[in-house]
């Protein structure tokens, strides 16, 4: 028996109509859904088994692109294929419409999907001593932004494979994959990038300078983020999941990950097709 695990939202799923439908449909097909205990947020059915994600075959996320990443950065998910229904606005990462649950599920149980393997970012960070103080993963973007209280700007290094390629002062700067190249960097007028090609982009945040430019370089590179001695308070943020304070003098090491996230398609790659409408409803609620 197949066992699904479903990581629910109930601000978007308020009175839990899509979570109960993605059930049945589990145990209509001959599956096992589950749910993590401290996920269920009230919700109850006879035909859910709240457990770990730990021994589970694939994840089915009930939300929008911000539920997704939740849902990839969960401990017990790791390593999980992965399927996003969008509940949201926007849906880059959730692609699958609340309609099409029904053929979902009986193509996740019939094994009648392929996986993507999506690059993701690993990062460490190191103190003005060069100790290692921090790490972490992403999967769309890493972001070194103004800190708390800092109403004035940070001014960071840039160094791509020990060459150093500029000083930005301004708001910041988005260090992302192709995958969360349609997110903060597409709205810091970064390019968009097709998902399954392994790069690394590194977009300024409100630069203060004559020219704003994103950089590109292979998913192999290390990129070093520096800040400046007399830069303004900073903080990193991985997918807007983890929050790091980074000092004067202090810098981050960014390069591709070993560690890829797998996530499940349905439908073939429709990326340029559906690219267009996908922009058009940007910020607008379901």
């Amino acid at each position: 028996m197949k066992r699904i695990a479903i990581f629910p939202n109930k601000s978007r799923d308020p009175d839990f109509s899509v979570t109960n439908l993605v059930v049945s449909e589990i145990v209509k097909h001959g599956g096992q859904a589950v749910i993590e205990p401290e996920l269920a947020e009230g919700f109850r059915s006879k035909d859910i088994e709240f457990n770990s994600y730990n021994d589970c075959d694939l994840l089915i996320c009930l939300g929008g692109d911000g539920t997704f990443l939740s849902a990839a950065h969960h401990p017990s998910s790791q390593g999980l294929p992965q399927i996003g229904v969008n509940l949201g606005s926007v849906g880059f990462l959730t692609e699958v419409e609340p309609d099409q649950i029904p053929n979902m599920i009986s193509k996740l149980l019939n094994d009648d999907f392929e996986i993507e393997e999506r690059m993701m970012l690993e990062m460490r960070c190191f103190d003005d001593n060069n100790q290692e103080y921090d790490n972490g993963f992403a999967l769309n973007d890493i972001v070194i932004s103004r800190g708390w209280g800092n109403t004035g700007i940070v001014t960071i290094d840039l160094t791509v494979d020990g060459s150093f390629v500029e000083q930005i002062p301004g708001d910041g700067i988005i260090v992302s994959t192709s995958t969360g190249s349609t997110a903060y960097n597409l709205a810091a007028g970064g390019p968009i990038v097709h998902p399954l090609v392994d790069v690394i982009l590194m977009t300024p945040v409100a630069p203060h300078t004559l020219h704003n430019r994103t950089y590109i370089t292979a998913c192999e590179s290390d990129v070093k983020l520096e800040l400046e001695t007399d830069s303004g308070a900073a903080l990193i943020s991985l997918d807007g999941r983890q929050i790091i304070d980074i000092k004067p003098e202090y810098y981050a090491i960014i390069n591709g990950s070993d560690r890829t996230f797998k996530k499940i398609n349905l439908f073939g790659d429709n990326f340029y097709q559906t690219l267009p409408s996908k922009i058009r409803l940007r910020g607008i609620n379901k």
